[in-house]
């Protein structure tokens, strides 16, 4: 967006200050290439604007040394994550691509994503980053009344609607909300098709072994085992198949795990999920041998014996 629209919004009724801001990627941090996955977020503030705000639409506490200040330039203010990844302290030095900033203070979110940003004055982000000048990536809006939120976005969109979209923090956590659900759903839809054919797979696995022993299961009829030991013989082997199942799925996840937390991408494995994944597996295992089992108890124990 064209910065001129900061002074533009901030003429809108019921705006008390419009804050620029600039959000990018670094290349290499202390020299050291970044992919994708790993490398951390640039953001740049409009520092004297912000001061005047009461919210610049990032919320964090600060854990060590100070916020930035009237005229501030080369310093910066880094997440927790930053601090521990790269062993920075207060008034060490951190190298964002070609541009090096003192660290005055070090900050915290909760979120791991959101603690590995580095937080620069504007003019000091755009000459590290490359990023356009008199451009600025999204603008914050502080209120004179914060209730009237959703009545000024409805004005700035109705004003400035064909050029530019307004929208609450509150909608765009929303947003971030039914994005996260759809992602939900999709992982359930995902497992429920793998549990699925986890059964396929251990139906078959079973009636071919029914199939292979034939003679075995028409001889401990023929000695005097009963149908239900019949049953139960071949939903044991069901469920240990299940149980084998679960540990090697867990091992296999936790790796995973392992290996995307490498990349910056964090995930959480906690107790419950795993007993659920394993109990779910077992519980698999045993739907799965029922149809198998019953199938090896109806057995003939003279056919059976015959069988070639």
């Amino acid at each position: 967006m064209d910065d001129e629209w900061v002074e533009r919004l901030e003429k809108i009724q019921g705006v008390k200050v419009a804050v620029g801001n600039i959000i990018q990627t670094a290349r290499t941090i202390d020299d050291k290439p970044q992919t994708v996955f790993t490398a951390p977020r640039v953001l740049g503030l409009d520092v004297d604007r912000s001061l005047k705000a009461t919210s610049t639409g990032f919320s964090g506490e600060l854990l060590e040394g100070r916020d930035f200040q009237t005229g501030d330039r080369g310093v910066a203010l880094i997440g927790k994550k930053i601090k521990d990844d790269y062993d920075k302290f207060l008034n060490s030095r951190v190298k964002v691509n070609e541009g090096s900033f003192r660290v005055v203070g070090v900050y915290t979110t909760g979120s791991d994503i959101i603690d590995s940003s580095i937080l620069l004055p504007i003019d000091d982000a755009r000459s590290a980053t490359g990023f356009p000048k008199g451009k600025v990536s999204y603008i914050n809006l502080t209120l004179l009344n914060p209730s009237k939120d959703r009545e000024i976005v409805k004005r700035v969109n109705l004003i400035y609607g064909d050029e530019i979209k307004a929208t609450t923090l509150s909608d765009f956590s929303a947003q971030f909300g039914q994005i996260f659900d759809s992602i939900t759903a999709l992982v359930v839809l995902i497992a429920s098709i793998a549990s699925v054919v986890a059964a396929v797979g251990i139906i078959n696995t079973m009636l071919m072994s029914v199939l292979e022993r034939f003679k075995e299961i028409g001889a401990l009829k023929a000695v005097g085992w009963s149908s239900g030991n019949i049953m139960l013989m071949i939903v044991t082997e069901s469920i240990l198949l299940g149980i084998f199942g679960a540990i090697i799925g867990i091992a296999l996840g936790l790796g995973a795990s392992a290996v995307i937390s490498k990349f910056g991408l964090n995930t959480i494995v906690t107790v419950p999920l795993l007993i659920g994944s394993f109990l779910g597996a077992v519980f698999v295992g045993l739907l799965a041998g029922v149809y198998p089992a019953y199938v090896a108890s109806r057995m003939d124990p003279v056919e059976a014996l015959r069988f070639e």
